[in-house]
């Protein structure tokens, strides 16, 4: 079908035949979710079930009331193609825009829904949809953000320069906000009071973790929207992963226009390292921005492009990380990262969100934009403060670990005094503070720290009323068990039990270690049994039974430990045990 827009008469009729040819009939609107700027409309099973063969049109349909921005969704287990066109409220028709699934663009840690990402429509009321594919319980789901982000931008009158707002639990980001002089942005940053975002406020309070790279996404919708509608679609994207997904806020820490406009994104302080929903496995250590548009086809504007480098020049920055070489980071794994749970993943400094994460954002030819981004970035890059963290050793068993490091500002201030908190953190879990420290007139610093388990450790200063805070990248250090291993005896009767004891610290993970009994013969041994036993409070026991006579061999295997004991067995004791 061609993309010409059509005029109402020609919609209409077009409507008229698909439904009497068995397209969409929409059903009563659903009740609203997360309050009157969302709402649904159930289209019906019959175009749910539309053919695989070819696309088929519904008629024209109605929504609740007038939307700007909407989405599909239907029931697990469908797999559906779809298309949206709209009548503005000028009464003309815009061109076709695809839904795209929300598997293959997954800015949050959960996984996709069962349905489309949104597109961005402007306001209308009225409709249609062109499928291709089976769905059950197909809903149409609305959005309605311009009348709040109209009011938003009335507050001022004019856009401003965003100002860190701290959450009030966080001590760190208050500290930076006092910075905030010496470390302002090279690009203005439109708050979220000033697009809309008070009205759609968080769930809960924000997490931190760090920047140590910026992953470019695209929102995959419309690219023709006037730069008046930016801070609409913005709201609009808001809503919907907040509360058409569940989603504990607005995914992307950033979004950015082709008019170069850029937006604060989920809430908790643009100088801080706010953990985001954005890239699946990496958004504890990783900054996200979204461009607003599609850009598989069509590439960043020039005024999108300046306002990127810019941004992400200042972000990285800020947060002592280079816009330009790589990073290895751990990926935490999920169902849309392309690397398992504890894998090493080298990525660029400015990746896109395919780096990581299975899906085709941020688009081909925005992706393919992305060496330039790199070197833009560069010229809008300023002094960094640095934080470094050095083990002795990556391997410790029993001994406290000795930390050393450095810590510098970029406006050249003495660190001499500076207090800095050691940190430990297990994937997926809040960073703990197990240590202190202070650095010297140099910067230097060090620490011994006592650790129970594996896990990650990291050097943080919370920032002054003059310098932000910063940490450094985190350290993995393998905390190795010290396993003991007892026998009851060591020379026992043919088919007699043999108890089997000891103690393991710290406990494994599982909470079980492996016995073996084996036997030697000649020079082999040979496995006689195997079992999993459990390890409670530090403690296992169990019991093995050898029927034959000869040398036999105990051993307790752990990760990181094996401790193995002899044991003889013979068709009498002869009194010898130990």
């Amino acid at each position: 079908m061609s993309d010409r827009p059509l005029n109402r008469r020609e919609a209409l009729g077009l409507g008229a035949a698909a439904v009497a040819a068995g397209a969409l009939r929409p059903q009563r609107a659903l009740a609203s979710r997360g309050g009157p700027a969302l709402f649904e409309l159930g289209i019906g099973a019959d175009g749910a079930r539309a053919s695989s063969a070819g696309w088929r049109t519904t008629g024209v349909l109605r929504a609740p009331r007038r939307f700007d921005l909407m989405g599909l969704r239907w029931a697990p287990g469908g797999d559906l193609e779809a298309e949206v066109r709209v009548r503005r409220h000028d009464g003309d028709w815009s061109r076709w825009v695809a839904l795209h699934r929300a598997g293959d663009h997954r800015p949050d840690g959960a996984g996709a829904p069962a349905g489309t990402d949104p597109a961005w429509t402007g306001a209308a009321d009225l409709f249609q949809l062109r499928l291709r594919g089976r769905a059950r319980k197909l809903r149409a789901r609305f959005v309605r953000a311009q009348p709040t982000a109209r009011a938003a931008r009335g507050i001022t009158g004019r856009l401003r320069t965003a100002s860190l707002r701290s959450s009030p639990a966080s001590p760190r980001v208050r500290a930076s906000a006092r910075a905030r002089t010496a470390q302002a942005s090279p690009t203005r940053i439109i708050t979220r009071t000033e697009w809309g975002g008070d009205s759609v406020p968080p769930r809960s309070s924000p997490d931190y973790g760090q920047v140590q790279l910026a992953f470019v996404h695209h929102t995959v919708t419309a690219n023709d929207y006037a730069p008046e509608e930016s801070a609409g679609i913005v709201l609009g994207i808001a809503r919907y992963h907040r509360d058409s997904n569940r989603w504990n806020d607005l995914g992307y820490n950033f979004l950015v226009d082709k008019y170069g406009q850029v937006f604060e994104g989920r809430a908790g302080g643009v100088q801080a390292a706010v953990v985001g929903a954005q890239a699946q496995g990496y958004n504890s250590v990783s900054t996200g921005i979204a461009c607003l548009g599609t850009f598989s086809a069509v590439a960043q504007s020039e005024p999108g492009m300046d306002a990127l480098a810019r941004l992400i020049g200042w972000k990285l920055s800020l947060h002592g990380a280079p816009t330009q070489g790589t990073v290895t980071v751990t990926s935490a794994g999920g169902s849309s990262n392309r690397y398992p749970s504890g894998t090493p993943v080298t990525l660029e400094r400015i990746s896109g969100h395919r780096d990581g994460d299975q899906t085709s954002c941020p688009g081909d030819l925005l992706y393919g934009q992305l060496a330039d981004l790199r070197a833009r970035a560069a010229r809008y890059s300023g002094p960094t403060a640095g934080l470094s963290v050095r083990a002795a050793t990556r391997r410790v068993r029993t001994k406290p670990l000795a930390l050393s490091g450095e810590l510098r500002f970029p406006d050249g201030s003495s660190p001499a005094g500076a207090p800095l908190d050691i940190e430990f953190s297990v994937p997926g879990a809040a960073w703990t503070r197990v240590a202190g420290a202070s650095c010297g007139p140099d910067g230097r610093w060090a620490a011994s720290v006592a650790l129970a388990r594996s896990g990650q450790v990291r050097a943080s200063f919370a920032g002054d009323a003059t310098r932000p805070a910063v940490s450094s990248p985190p350290v993995a250090i393998t905390v190795l068990p010290t396993l003991t291993l007892a026998l009851q005896a060591r020379r026992v009767r043919s088919g007699a039990p043999v108890a089997v004891s000891g103690t393991l610290t710290p406990p494994p993970v599982g909470g079980r270690v492996e016995c073996r009994l084996e036997r030697q013969i000649g020079r082999r041994w040979v496995l006689v049994q195997r079992k999993r036993i459990n390890v409670r409070g530090g403690r296992f026991a169990t019991k093995v039974k050898a029927r034959r006579n000869g040398l036999y061999r105990v051993s307790i295997v752990a990760p990181g430990a094996t401790k193995r004991l002899s044991v003889r067995v013979t068709s009498v004791t002869g009194g010898a045990s130990a």
